[in-house]
């Protein structure tokens, strides 16, 4: 029988990490979403480490990098709004009640939860836009207008995705 406590206790130890991280990943994008307003207020465009870093104020209706922007309406609420929810509602899921659980792909898979979670806030509270600040340029390279959140769901998918990929040359 303490076993079973131990093992119980042991499980709900594990869930408080992943909900402090979805609850700092949720909250830093926020908060860097809330000073861009505010300080976009005052200027158009900020330039840093001679153009390495530009930061404007954008407001995207059409996902990542605006890539279903060309799009109804109609469709990108369903596509942004409807299929993201119910992904995100899935990894939920899997974090919170999946007995097969690792730490190796909870973690970076609370990144891309939390950085969809905090994007799909923005589209709710802003009719449907999410606020884009930060772009990259090296020499002619320009990266799209992204956010803190962008940058959570691309390091969380490049970490499950060496994972996965360096778990399965293993087996091979």
């Amino acid at each position: 029988m303490s076993s079973c406590r131990l093992t119980s206790s042991v499980k709900q130890r594990n869930i408080y990490i992943p909900i402090l991280i979805l609850l700092v990943t949720i909250g830093t994008d926020q908060y860097t979403k809330f000073l861009a307003g505010q300080l976009f207020e005052t200027y158009n465009e900020i330039s840093l480490l001679n153009n390495l870093f530009k930061f404007s104020f954008v407001e995207n209706h059409g996902g990542f990098l605006g890539i279903v922007s060309n799009l109804p309406e109609n469709i990108r609420f369903f596509l942004l709004n409807i299929c993201v929810s119910l992904l995100l509602l899935g990894c939920l899921i899997y974090l919170f009640y999946s007995h097969k659980r690792t730490a190796r792909y909870d973690i970076p898979l609370v990144f891309v939860v939390g950085g969809g979670m905090s994007n799909l806030l923005d589209r709710l509270l802003h009719d449907g836009g999410v606020t884009d600040f930060l772009s990259i340029w090296i020499d002619n390279f320009r990266t799209g207008i992204f956010n803190l959140a962008d940058v959570y769901i691309l390091i969380g998918s490049f970490v499950i995705g060496y994972y996965l990929l360096s778990s399965s040359a293993k087996s091979a």
